[in-house]
């Protein structure tokens, strides 16, 4: 079939548009996230990757978050593709810039913050890049923001400063893997996001908001984005949880064995939307530890719980959705005994799963054949979002639906 001159003329721009618009979208897609050599880019690539980061920053919160990246360092290698500032804490004054992909070394001691061996402050000094987008280089790793640099009685602290959803991005693959459903990836996103501005005050008397470890959320920097996180970062920004008009405890955990947990049931004080929230796959990830009789009770004693010769484990037989005496409502382990020719000791599920090692308290005790079977399900502490759960509803529900099965009652909304 032959096409008018003017249909044609119309169907080779469209052609050409999309064509344009392919090769945009692959350029973009194959630039997010990547680590830079800052020696082997060129700077065509560097400019590409600024270009890049100025693009998400348009649309990205005007919050910044304060990270205790590195503590108690006796010296640090640091340098910037962009180039940076040093500055006088307090005064603002610039001690001296240091160029593109130089390097460093800052060293600390009761004397002050050291230069290449030279006095630059007794106290503390700001790291500036000379772009906003620019990437420093601290050790092996790779962050964004600007920092501060502190001489404690243990070395030189670095804290990172830098836009809130810049640290979503380093945290999101190092709380989930990457390769997960993008609508995983995006609760997930929601969640650490809440999370770290509810924390925002947790280590606020050390002179930062959050740690990089999983005391607060394990964070990555730059080396942990990929190009699915920081569009799951992209796609939900500014958006949080909130409860009755304020930030909502959004905890997360590996996988809930089939059931979430309530946050009254394991800590006492209990909200409306940390409930038990049973999965539609039952005893997900299974584990098993198995003790002999004497490694059993050799661990009790080294605990302080003694009890002679075994003759009998106080615990119910676990029903996922069922609680008693023994367990919780989700069928956690609320607290169990061990009664021995001694004495009888009472332990909660909390302390059987440090002393013996034990991924959830969702399990069994059995005795056989002089061993004790300990068998459990799940991952982790069991409140709120359950990770695996996530990327199993992922195939079918949009993150918000997901984030609303494990926080009921909670609303998602953007915050400037």
């Amino acid at each position: 079939m032959v096409l008018s001159e003017k249909r044609s003329g119309m169907w080779c721009g469209a052609i050409l548009f999309f064509l344009c618009g392919l090769f945009f979208c692959c350029s973009h897609t194959a630039s997010a996230g990547r680590v830079i050599d800052f020696q082997g880019a060129g700077k065509a690539q560097r400019e590409a990757a600024s270009k890049e980061v100025k693009q998400e920053k348009a649309h990205a919160s005007s919050q910044e978050i304060r990270v205790g990246l590195l503590l108690g360092q006796k010296s640090v290698l640091i340098s910037s593709d962009a180039g940076f500032s040093i500055v006088e804490d307090g005064s603002g004054k610039v001690l001296t810039t240091i160029a593109p992909n130089a390097a460093i070394k800052l060293e600390g001691g009761g004397a002050g913050i050291f230069l290449d061996g030279k006095r630059m402050s007794s106290a503390s000094l700001r790291l500036v890049p000379q772009r906003a987008e620019g990437i420093f280089q601290i050790g092996a790793g790779h962050y964004r923001g600007s920092f501060f640099v502190r001489v404690e009685s243990k070395g030189l602290d670095l804290i990172e400063q830098l836009p809130l959803d810049d640290y979503v991005n380093g945290v999101l693959a190092e709380e989930m893997p990457a390769s997960w459903h993008i609508e995983a990836l995006k609760a997930q996103a929601v969640a650490a996001r809440t999370y770290a501005l509810r924390s925002k005050g947790r280590h606020r008397s050390e002179g930062y908001d959050v740690c990089a470890t999983t005391h607060c959320q394990v964070y990555g920097g730059v080396d942990a984005e990929t190009p699915a996180t920081r569009a799951a970062v992209a796609q939900t920004a500014n958006q949080v949880l909130l409860y009755a008009g304020k930030l909502a405890e959004t905890l997360f955990h590996s996988d809930s064995g089939g059931m979430t947990e309530s946050r009254e049931a394991l800590w006492g004080a209990g909200v409306p939307y940390l409930v038990p929230v049973k999965e539609e796959v039952q005893r997900t990830s299974p584990w098993q530890v198995i003790l002999s009789e004497t490694d059993f009770l050799r661990k009790l004693a080294v605990a302080g719980k003694e009890v002679g010769s075994l003759k009998k484990i106080g615990l119910s037989p676990l029903v996922i959705g069922r609680g008693d005496a023994y367990r919780t409502p989700s069928g956690r382990v609320s607290h169990m005994t061990i009664e021995g020719s001694k004495r009888i000791v009472e332990l909660t599920g909390s302390e059987m799963r440090s002393l013996f090692g034990l991924k959830s308290t969702l399990f069994d005790v059995k005795r056989e054949k002089g061993q004790i079977v300990i068998a459990g399900f799940g991952s982790g502490h069991g409140l709120g979002l359950s990770q695996h759960g996530a990327e199993r509803l992922a195939g079918r529900m949009k993150y918000d639906a997901i984030l609303a099965h494990y926080y009921p009652g909670t609303k998602l909304e953007i915050q400037p």
